[in-house]
């Protein structure tokens, strides 16, 4: 029966080597510090340990120490996809078209047919493609025998009008998302495909982080050190975070802030216009016009101004002394498809106190794992920080609970565990998947 081969083929790629192929972004270099990056980075480490993995990105310059040991990587030249693009972005101008580059199948399809035709050479098992449904789409036309896992991290495929998504998300075995979040919205708009999609989250280094975690702390002196680590950008609601801190020190006089990041605004298009309501575009519309930054810095009172430092951009491998001075992590943002910086300071032993934005309430169990507000309110995260900073039983209680979570939950050697079981159990491609109405259908052997 079909069902037995299917299962008999998992049992079996589950004991051998598997050979894994990942797909990242053509527009950014694999091995810097953005969360994606660090995801990569650290699955492909631990996958990397029984089986045999490649990364396929587009060429970037890079230090021999930015490399997995053991991981092969395959840099591909964009440079005619990236001469094309800027002609596209001229007659997008010149006709006034709305539509994300992006979102198009002439969008670095060089690239992907590139990858597509070496994968052919290869014969791997598995690749995991980045973000792009079309790449998918390629990949799969010139390799049908392959299984596909689409990752998304962010919510593209319920917000984005991708070029025949509808029929396309047949491509991929399985669609991964990296929080509840975006697996239910993919799920509920698209239900023909709800059983393949899989939430896989981002992970954290425990023992990097939990060196920094300290035993509960005492009543006196009283913790006072705020932190908040994230892109310096609208969505994220620093605004709110600087409201609330001038707040914050009416109450404690010797409380601190540091925020550790860069100015790096994503266009309103790419976030803020998909993921925010219109009343909460709206007010964010006047913090794209000009340096954000600056803005921030111009509301500080000159009261409080002095209590807050912008630490700018700080390697990952850098930043957990920050966490270890910390009392309480903070974050204000109005909207996250993740965390990873929540799951941090938990693995650090700081308690959180964030705003329900996004896929937060998806990470933090209020009042258990972190203070919870509501977006947009500043004395609200006032409120729930002043609350960590004077009752030592409330605040130990959340980070010893924290310690376990991200333990169990969200350590890399748990993403790589869960990675390799779905890559297990995805149905097994075959070669004739379209049927009469040119539909793709799944056929499990």
């Amino acid at each position: 029966m079909p069902t037995d081969a299917t299962q008999i083929e998992a049992r079996n790629s589950s004991t051998r080597r598997l050979k894994i192929a990942f797909v990242f972004p053509p527009i950014w270099p694999p091995h810097s510090d953005g969360s994606l990056q660090i995801w990569n980075r650290e699955v492909t480490r631990q996958l990397s340990r029984s089986n045999d993995v490649l990364v396929y990105s587009g060429k970037f310059d890079c230090n021999r120490a930015d490399l997995v040991p053991g991981v092969e990587y395959r840099r591909i030249s964009t440079r005619l996809d990236q001469m094309f693009v800027r002609v596209l972005q001229r007659v997008r101008r010149a006709l006034g078209i709305r539509r994300l580059l992006f979102s198009i199948d002439l969008w670095h399809i060089l690239y992907a047919l590139k990858i597509g035709l070496d994968l052919r050479k290869r014969r791997c098992d598995v690749v995991h493609i980045y973000n792009y449904p079309q790449f998918a789409h390629f990949i799969r036309r010139l390799n049908p025998n392959l299984r596909i896992i689409l990752n998304m991290h962010g919510e593209w495929l319920t917000q984005i009008p991708f070029t025949n998504l509808q029929r396309r998300l047949h491509d991929p075995d399985l669609i991964v998302s990296c929080s509840d979040l975006i697996t239910r919205a993919i799920s509920a708009k698209f239900p023909d495909i709800a059983e393949h999609c899989k939430t896989i989250p981002m992970g954290v280094s425990v023992d990097l982080f939990s060196k920094t975690a300290q035993d509960p702390r005492p009543e006196a002196p009283p913790p006072r050190k705020l932190l908040y680590v994230g892109r310096i950008s609208p969505e994220k609601g620093v605004h709110d975070l600087i409201d609330a801190f001038e707040l914050i020190r009416r109450e404690f006089s010797d409380a601190s802030l540091t925020i550790v990041g860069p100015e790096w605004v994503a266009p309103r298009e790419f976030i803020a216009d998909h993921c925010l309501g219109r009343d909460e575009v709206a007010k964010l519309a006047p913090f794209y016009e000009g340096s954000y930054l600056s803005q921030l810095k111009e509301k500080l009172s000159a009261e409080v101004s002095s209590g807050v430092t912008f630490a700018g951009l700080v390697d990952h491998k850098s930043i957990a002394k920050y966490y270890a001075a910390a009392d309480v992590y903070l974050t204000a943002s109005l909207y996250e498809s993740f965390g990873m910086s929540i799951i941090e300071a938990m693995a650090a032993g700081v308690p959180v106190v964030a705003a329900r934005g996004g896929a937060v309430p998806d990470v933090v169990s209020n009042e258990r794992t972190g203070l919870l507000v509501a977006k947009g309110d500043p004395s609200a995260l006032a409120a729930a920080v002043s609350r960590l900073f004077t009752n030592t039983p409330l605040r130990n209680a959340i980070v010893n609970e924290s310690l376990h979570y991200v333990r169990t939950q969200f350590s890399w050697e748990t993403i790589g565990s869960r990675l390799l079981q779905l890559y297990s159990a995805a149905p097994v491609p075959m070669a004739a998947r379209v049927d009469q109405v040119g539909c793709v259908s799944e056929t499990k052997v």
